[in-house]
């Protein structure tokens, strides 16, 4: 058997956590005023299903006499046993997850009238209740609001949401947190003890961690942990191997090469990772985990868990800044789930490696020589030759190169800003093909000395020009060339008109005839 089913309470002092609920229930059966229906919700393995079963014991107990301090079960008598062996006749187990429809309920709400067979109390427990279907709770409302006397039903559910405020409207509603880290260190320590486990502190610790406050996680993997390492004493490498996670040494490794911007190493380190069978997701976790810890000490913000490692934290934070700490956060975050699915599992990691590692580094743009002198006005007054041999060549070529120079992506009121916007859009390509292009459809409507506005004729448009990794790209671009610090913002404007760029080629021809017609 399971140590999770093997070792689960009994009674209501064996809980550990959830102090709020035992004491509200321990009351209501001292003074015998319990209601007819109850709620648990919280998370997966907090002890919803085990409280329901030791309040249906509580409630069915003869050998519990009702006054001060009697709200436990006896655990000797038939019913308590019966209970127990999960072999009641009165206490009634519903799995709604796979009896979830009407029928089902309209079977329940028939069977509702009949006395218990043995017991004092019918208690019916409906676990994920959430996957009821709608109809089958409006059938269940009526019977919900008004059971018979000797009927109590007991709701459970991971996902409060999903559950109809009729049904919340007629119900005790309980939050079951998720475990402390010391209730369920507290937890494996007494089952080790019983078991007669022999494992490290450190070992227990890193299944508490792995739990993320599931009381039943953390005793499925004590329990994986024994089977394999039954007979000897239990180090923590050892537990890391048999759960497949990465070591702590290999974390800060990655920190390190992290801090050097050593692509290579960090690639090199990544598979080897993968190849050993190590879980990518976990080791992802906590190098997530870390990155949280250097803002917070770049923030000034420290809590408990630095204590141990609170001066390698303060070097470490000194190698980034918030803003790069924030962008590898967020793209490790990205790139988690991706570890599972991926035909590759290392490659999503390598891929924001190559991403985050590679700086942008505007200096690299071509240089675009800023003129001080004003643009040359554009008149719309066309040249009158008295005839046409007068004409020569010059002003036309000169008319090229000044059009050509401007126009690259159409620009409103641009002024200096129309020269260097064709070398941000080349930039922008060379990192983002689909950035260029997005860029290529918009038009800058407004410019002032901070601020730069980008129209758009569709919301989809400015989100992704907008997005953080595409803004920043932008707006270094545009503050290393034009030594302004600008800001890009983008708005949706349906009736955009957008003027593309034409050809130097057909430029030239259409000079040409302007003014061999004015002629």
């Amino acid at each position: 058997m399971s140590l999770y089913r093997k070792h689960r309470p009994q009674k209501f002092i064996d809980l550990i956590g959830q102090e709020h609920i035992k004491t509200t229930l321990a009351n209501a059966l001292e003074n015998g005023r319990f209601s007819h229906a109850y709620l648990f919700y919280g998370p997966r393995g907090s002890g919803k299903t085990t409280t329901a079963r030791l309040l249906a014991k509580a409630l069915n107990c003869t050998g519990r006499a009702l006054g001060k301090d009697n709200f436990e079960p006896c655990d000797q008598c038939l019913s308590c046993q019966e209970i127990t062996g999960g072999h009641s006749l009165d206490v009634i187990e519903i799995d709604a997850a796979s009896n979830r429809g009407i029928d089902e309920i309209r079977e329940l709400r028939d069977k509702i009238r009949f006395a218990p067979s043995t017991s004092k109390f019918k208690v019916y427990v409906v676990d994920e209740c959430h996957m009821l279907t709608k109809e089958a709770f409006n059938a269940l409302l009526k019977t919900l609001e008004e059971p018979p006397a000797h009927a109590v039903f007991i709701l459970a559910t991971t996902e409060l949401h999903k559950v109809p405020t009729t049904i919340l409207s007629r119900v005790q509603t309980f939050d079951f947190k998720k475990a402390k880290s010391e209730e369920i260190i507290q937890l494996l320590e007494q089952t080790a003890k019983k078991e007669k486990i022999d494992i490290d502190q450190s070992g227990l610790k890193l299944i508490c961690k792995l739990s993320f406050g599931a009381f039943r996680d953390a005793l499925t993997m004590l329990d994986q942990v024994a089977a394999v390492g039954s007979g000897g004493h239990i180090g923590l490498e050892k537990v890391q191997s048999i759960l497949g996670q990465s070591t702590e040494d290999e974390v800060w490794q990655f920190m390190d090469l992290l801090a050097q911007r050593d692509r290579s190493k960090l690639i090199e380190l990544i598979n080897q990772i993968y190849f050993e069978g190590k879980d990518l997701e976990n080791f992802l976790g906590e190098v997530v985990a870390v990155l949280r810890q250097l803002i917070l000490v770049k923030s000034g913000l420290k809590n408990e868990t630095m204590a141990d490692n609170t001066l390698v934290l303060e070097k470490l934070a000194e190698s980034f800044s918030l803003e790069e700490l924030v962008q590898m956060i967020e793209r490790f975050i990205e790139v988690l789930p991706q570890t599972k699915t991926a035909v590759l599992g290392q490659l999503p990691i390598e891929m924001a490696i190559f991403e985050l590692i590679k700086p942008v580094d505007v200096s690299d743009l071509p240089e675009v020589k800023m003129k001080e002198e004003p643009e040359p006005q554009k008149t719309k007054e066309k040249p009158k030759p008295e005839n046409s041999s007068n004409l020569k060549s010059e002003p036309v070529i000169q008319n090229k190169a000044t059009k050509t120079e401007v126009v690259q992506v159409a620009v409103v009121q641009s002024n200096d800003l129309g020269k260097v916007w064709p070398e941000i859009v080349k930039y922008a390509k060379s990192h983002n093909n689909s950035l260029a292009a997005l860029l290529k459809d918009a038009a800058i409507t407004k410019i002032d000395h901070e601020k730069v506005v980008l129209g758009v004729k569709f919301k989809f448009h400015a989100d992704q020009i907008c997005s953080t990794k595409n803004r920043k790209l932008i707006e270094e671009a545009l503050n290393k060339l034009t030594q302004k610090n600008y800001h890009l913002e983008c708005v949706v404007d349906p009736d955009l008109k957008i003027k593309k760029p034409i050809d130097a080629e057909e430029e030239l021809l259409s000079s040409a005839k302007e003014i061999f017609e004015s002629a």
